[in-house]
């Protein structure tokens, strides 16, 4: 079996890092499936699901919810790096479900001067979304 080696990284953390049989990620086109001996690129990745398994048939799997940034594919050895990350295991949807809705009334409530507060609680809004349909997507990546 050929493997990939794999560096799953954010600002933060390193979620992942070790060898893989395939991974798969978000990327600004669509999904990209990545095994050994893939050619070599660099590709912008959007909000989403990063998923891999250790094994062809079955193994552990690797499955986190992300929100943008790049993967580099250079031959066997695979680099995801993340503005953010989080394992599908450790997300909240009772937490998500009370968070956006109100995260959605203080941006309608925001004053047409309070750009950076926009942004702020803009991009928060879209992580807790993408992490709420990483979420509802779980049975596909386990």
């Amino acid at each position: 079996m050929s493997e990939i080696i794999c560096d799953v990284v954010a600002k933060n953390q390193v979620l992942y890092s070790g060898s893989l049989y395939s991974v798969m990620v978000p990327g600004s086109e669509g999904e990209l499936g990545i095994m050994a001996n893939h050619e070599p690129f660099v590709s912008a990745l959007k909000g989403g699901v990063i998923w891999a398994r250790t094994k062809q048939e079955g193994g552990t799997t690797l499955s986190a919810a992300i929100m943008g940034g790049y993967v580099q594919v250079l031959g066997e050895r695979v680099i995801v790096l993340c503005d953010k990350t989080r394992a599908l295991n450790r997300i909240n949807v009772e937490k998500l479900n009370k968070e956006i809705p109100a995260l959605e009334e203080r941006i309608a409530n925001l004053s047409e001067e309070s750009v950076i507060s926009r942004s702020v609680l803009t991009r928060k809004l879209r992580w807790c979304k993408v992490q709420l349909a990483a979420k509802e997507k779980e049975d596909q990546y386990v």
